[in-house]
């Protein structure tokens, strides 16, 4: 029995059984002009339109969604070992001039991928080489004020009177006169007897996280109005770190006085850091664990 085609139906089969050599003598083409790592030999100058010119031959065959899909499939196996930015080219350039058997939707499906890749490599590298804006403290300050404040990393749970015009209690947390504390657990100033107010160790974690926000409101304010007023200072997270144990223990104003924060803003982070030694070196004497404390401090300032 005869079988009878149309000549469409062969020009058809005829491109299908060659359309894979086809495939093969561009991508040998192109693996001989992109070797030595991409680059293009003098004596082989080619353009993208002799791609296409090959392509098409290759694909004439393809008259049905499922055929483009088969196409594409044989198609990314053979240009796999092709540089990027050429396997996305040919990819893109076969993608849409399937237009009519598939979707926008459905070609983006395809050409997102190596997009999305992109762009999450780009901004890795854009992560490294912009410096990162610190606004936070580390645990790690957390537990090196718990040291600090503290008596042998515990907290003082009953209210002491330094002569100050303060009750102190907690990890140094102070108690002023005509302040509002907010705190359930906490008496008024007024109500508040030097050696009989106590608190729990829970109560006094409470307090020292609530006074590092503090400090953080404080520097974050000083380093947030030097940006607005173009001024970029290089601040990594254990200087940061490094000056929120100084606003704690020097006050938010006696801080911003400081020769040491004035250093820091001029740029000199060099002499900043050898400044914090001398910060306040009028009471190491009376306060001998303070200078002990300036040298964690100038450490932590790196």
């Amino acid at each position: 029995m005869k079988v009878l085609i149309t000549e469409d139906q062969y020009i058809s089969i005829q491109s299908k059984l060659i359309y894979e050599q086809v495939l093969d003598d561009l991508v040998f083409k192109l693996s001989l002009i992109t070797e030595d790592d991409g680059k293009t030999e003098p004596d082989m100058e080619w353009n993208f339109d002799d791609i296409e010119k090959d392509i098409d031959k290759s694909k004439e065959w393809v008259k049905t969604k499922e055929q483009a899909l088969e196409y594409i499939s044989v198609l990314k196996d053979k240009i796999k070992s092709l540089p990027s930015d050429l396997k996305k080219k040919i990819l893109r350039y076969v993608l849409y001039s399937f237009l009519g058997l598939f979707s926008i939707s459905q070609i983006q499906n395809y050409l997102e991928p190596p997009i999305q890749t992109a762009v999450k490599k780009e901004k890795e590298i854009i992560k490294k080489i912009t410096p990162q804006i610190i606004r936070k403290s580390s645990e790690g300050l957390f537990n090196h004020l718990k040291q600090k404040e503290g008596v042998g990393g515990n907290p003082v749970l009953t209210a002491y009177n330094l002569g100050d015009g303060a009750y102190t209690i907690g990890y140094g947390h102070a108690i002023f006169p005509n302040e509002n504390e907010g705190y359930d657990f906490l008496p008024k100033y007024n109500k508040i007897r030097s050696g009989r107010t106590k608190i729990t160790d829970e109560q006094a974690e409470i307090l020292l996280k609530d006074d590092i926000k503090v400090a953080e409101g404080h520097l974050n304010e000083i380093l947030n109005d030097w940006e607005i007023d173009g001024i970029k200072i290089p601040i990594t997270q254990s200087m940061y770190d490094a000056m929120i144990s100084l606003i704690f223990n020097m006050g938010r104003s006696g801080f911003r006085r400081s020769d040491f924060i004035q250093m820091v803003k001029k740029g000199d982070l060099k002499g900043a850091r050898e400044q914090i030694l001398n910060t306040s070196s009028h009471l190491f004497k009376k306060y001998p664990g303070l200078k002990k404390r300036r040298e964690t401090e100038y450490k932590m300032f790196v």
